[in-house]
């Protein structure tokens, strides 16, 4: 398995996409400092898990795909390898990207509270980041199925648009863990400070209690998991025109 996972890895070497893990959360702390002056700490979390992550994970999961479609999957079928197993290779490969893409973003975040003022404390801001991380896995295989089926654009443009529209929805309902998308909006709350409007809380919002935040994990965990084997299964069939 690591094999495939370095093998996925060095296919992205010198891709966009791979310039992403480092462009993507600078770009967030280039927004939050030109918008938010010493409010950048802030401000880069919320226009990170409010745009910019949903973008680039839609953007990372349906390239990977499509990368593989062009070719006519020659990369794969030619493998000694069952597809469930490329399948798991290609998430895992994405989710180190993930992983490794919030802790760049933790690292920046936490010089900018050092130099702008600690609104996030780096304790606070490193749950914060890695609740986003495990949060977004369920989406990699999923929009992944969804690049085979309707192709790269259709996938990104779907993908991103159903988790910027949809995160918002029911944030503060206490149904929220009905609707994936809003989890992360949700359960960051109590870390980041910030409303997934872009204000701070005042110290009385019930979006600062902590309660939700484990059972919250756990659906969406589960789901990544529920999505993870759904999406293989159809991978190793060759649905969704994957393959």
């Amino acid at each position: 398995m690591s094999g495939i996972i370095q093998s996925e890895l060095l296919k992205m070497r010198h891709t966009f996409s791979m310039k992403l893990v480092f462009t993507a959360p600078l770009t967030a702390a280039l927004l939050g400092y030109l918008l938010s002056g010493s409010f950048a700490q802030l401000s880069t979390y919320n226009w990170w898990y409010t745009i910019l992550l949903p973008v680039v994970v839609a953007m990372w999961a349906a390239g990977m795909i499509v990368r593989e479609k062009n070719t006519g999957m020659q990369n794969v079928v030619c493998l000694p390898v069952r597809f469930d197993k490329i399948w798991l290779g290609k998430t895992l490969a994405l989710a180190i990207m993930l992983f490794g893409m919030h802790l760049l973003l933790w690292l920046i975040t936490t010089v900018m509270g050092l130099l702008a003022g600690t609104a996030v404390s780096p304790p606070d801001g490193l749950i914060g980041c890695m609740l986003l991380f495990l949060t977004y896995l369920w989406q990699i295989p999923f929009i992944m199925l969804l690049a085979g089926f309707m192709g790269y654009l259709p996938a990104v443009f779907g993908a991103a648009a159903a988790s910027v529209l949809l995160s918002a929805f029911g944030t503060e309902k206490a149904w929220f863990l009905l609707n994936p998308y809003a989890i992360p909006a949700r359960i960051v709350c109590p870390f980041f400070k910030i409303h997934h409007n872009g204000l701070p809380l005042n110290n009385s919002s019930p979006l600062l209690f902590k309660g939700p935040v484990l059972p919250a994990l756990a659906v969406s965990l589960l789901l990544a998991l529920l999505v993870y084997l759904c999406s293989s299964k159809l991978f190793r069939k060759g649905g969704g025109g994957c393959a």
